[in-house]
């Protein structure tokens, strides 16, 4: 049986969760029809209630997420309009805690819970700022005006704070650095923000190293932290106090894969200590499969914690528990808590709506070819499902990953659900350039982005059509930002390889880019393809916009007129030059949209356009 169409347009997401003092309330982010909320949940009667209300929790830097934090009965948000709120969660109260700034995530209140250390984005810099938890004082700046900094996190003696941070010709997964700073006072001993201060800081840094998820443990006495400083991105602990952070230094070996994703929003912290200080605990990524690790500490003896789940992301602990979102194949996303005495894992709320049997659901499989120059590279199939049409090679959907530095597992998505159970093979690309595969693999886009992807995208499609699985008449490629981009190029490169192509807030000219982009990537480009001006000639070669004119078949453009990543009229500009040299391009713009859609009338429609798009130019050629 087909999945139904509301299985995708009615589900909600569900991110950073977390626990109050103990793990018996819990708490997550959730969006439904494009609004997000906090909501508390208690453990033994499953009551969820949104306590948050106006303005909607935002996490207004880069890409979003690090919205909130709790500690006793007090959370704090950033609200949309670039401010923190404060709740009491026993009497309710409201009250602002800070100044506006162009966006505010990522707050941490501090040991005592009457400070709060949190990211603002002002004036082309990104700080971590120090605010009072009753908003009485005027913020201080911790930071010294980095090009971005995250996760800002204080040791639990109140002695000490850390982040992460980076300079404006990086992304923090090619180059960043960890600053610890020691305050003058511990919190505990403050009345006002400013009594904290002179700190005296060091930094954890190497060129060409990323540096990420600082967590102090228990006792302050150490850092855990993430580095790919060996190849692969692993969790390292050095001593909190150490003069030389970097050379006091030790690596614990999880094992094969690598430890967490790349920071494209605060909040995304890779590991957690144990509340009493014995073991660390992290989520493990290692051939499209993430697994939850436990290492004993001091001794950094490792074991595998078992969920059942095959993706996990988020992760926080308090007592014996854990708590993540967890997710496989035939599964929506859940709010996960696992005891880490037992290992029972147990869903406390999901993302899903309606009730779907797994028997109807395809089961994907990781595959691997060699794309050209001989390299290898992977991807995630889901095959069209038996009997849903006729036998023989089937019309195959490559899917490409935005980033363009990601990764594509065995997780949930519906979307690909949705198209195998109608007779499509749906492929997902991890092309070379996305993470989880090591950092040599991750910089092989570097210079040579809108080719390599290009070409893994196609040898993607070449390898199922040699296994006698595609339909070489019937390939359509399709992504949405950066892989909109590759789509695109794909499209103009490669005009009489695929049949039609569907780009989601793509890419056309790298030039206006830099223009209209919002800061937080303004200068990844010039990692991707060289820096300017010296490499204005490959800028302009590789934007599809220059080469429109080879463009042989139809192209399907969807763009939110909101969107600050990659503006609008990349997708208007493109579609009006295949129209002037007589293509077919269709374009569909949503006026309440930004970068990727969230609102369920629009969702519905997305998809419902794409199915028409798709039985009009490529179904109707069997």
């Amino acid at each position: 049986m087909p999945l139904p169409l509301n299985r995708l347009y009615l589900s909600r997401s569900i991110s950073e969760p977390s626990f109050g003092e103990t793990p018996a309330t819990l708490y997550y982010a959730r969006q439904a029809d494009g609004r997000w909320s906090i909501v508390r949940q208690q453990v033994d009667t499953g009551l969820a209630q949104p306590v948050t209300a106006e303005p909607p929790p935002f996490g207004g830097v880069g890409y979003g997420g690090g919205q909130y934090s709790v500690r006793g009965q007090a959370l704090v948000y950033a609200g949309r309009g670039g401010r923190l709120h404060g709740v009491d969660l026993v009497s309710g109260e409201q009250r602002l805690i800070s100044p506006a700034y162009e966006g505010v995530a990522a707050p941490a209140l501090s040991p005592c819970g009457r400070f709060v250390a949190f990211l603002a984005e002002q004036d082309h810099r990104c700080n971590v700022l120090l605010v009072d938890a009753r908003g009485e004082h005027l913020p201080v700046k911790l930071s010294s005006d980095p090009w971005y900094a995250f996760n800002p996190t204080s040791s639990p003696d109140g002695r000490q704070v850390a982040w992460m941070e980076w300079d404006e010709y990086a992304m923090p997964w090619d180059e960043s650095r960890l600053v610890v700073a020691r305050w003058a006072r511990p919190t505990s001993e403050w009345e006002r923000p400013a009594d904290g201060l002179p700190l005296s800081a060091r930094q954890l840094a190497r060129a060409g190293v990323s540096y990420s998820s600082p967590q102090f443990s228990p006792d302050g006495q150490w850092l855990a932290f993430a580095s790919d400083e060996t190849g692969w991105r692993g969790l390292w602990v050095t001593p909190a106090n150490a003069d030389d952070l970097r050379a006091a230094a030790e690596p614990v070996d999880l094992g094969p894969g690598e430890v967490g994703g790349p920071d494209w929003a605060p909040g995304n912290i890779k590991m957690r200590w144990a509340p009493d200080g014995s073991a660390l605990f992290a989520l493990r990524r290692h051939a499209g499969r993430v697994h939850l690790m436990r290492a004993a500490w001091p001794a950094k003896t490792v074991s595998e914690i078992e969920t059942g789940w095959t993706w996990m992301s988020g992760l926080a602990a308090a007592g014996d528990s854990l708590i993540l979102v967890a997710e496989r194949p035939a599964h929506p996303p859940v709010v996960l808590t696992v005891d880490t005495a037992t290992g029972a894992a147990v869903p406390r709320a999901t993302s899903a709506v309606g009730v779907t049997a797994a028997s109807d659901l395809v089961e994907p499989r990781l595959i691997a070819w060699t794309t050209q120059g001989g390299a290898a590279v992977s991807g995630v199939l889901y095959p069209a499902q038996a009997g849903a049409t006729s036998s023989g090679p089937r019309p195959l959907l490559v899917v490409i990953h935005g980033g363009p530095t990601s990764e594509r597992g065995l997780s949930w998505d519906a979307e690909a659900q949705y198209f195998a159970t109608r007779g499509w093979h749906y492929l997902l690309v991890n092309y070379r350039g996305s993470t989880g595969f090591g950092r040599k693999f991750q910089d092989q886009l570097k210079g040579q982005w809108g080719v390599v992807d290009v070409q893994d995208a196609r040898s993607a499609a070449e390898h199922l059509v040699e296994q006698g699985l595609a339909d070489p008449e019937r390939l359509v490629i399709m992504g949405g930002s950066a892989g909109g981009y590759t789509t695109l190029m794909a499209l103009t490169q490669d005009p009489g390889f695929w049949t039609a192509g569907i780009s989601s807030y793509g890419i056309g000219q790298l030039y206006d880019l830099q223009a209209g982009s919002h800061r937080f990537e303004l200068r990844y480009e010039t990692t991707l393809i060289g820096p300017l001006p010296e490499s204005g000639r490959l800028w302009k070669e590789r934007s599809p916009l220059t080469h429109v004119g080879k463009l042989r078949v139809p192209v399907l453009l969807f763009h939110g007129r909101q969107d600050k990543a990659v503006p609008a009229q990349q997708s208007i500009d493109f579609a009006e030059a295949v129209r002037r040299q007589g293509g077919t391009a269709e374009l569909v713009l949503y006026d309440d949209e930004g970068h990727g859609f969230t609102r369920e009338a629009n969702r519905r429609d997305q998809i419902e356009k794409i199915e028409r798009f798709l039985d009009k130019h490529v179904l109707a050629r069997q």
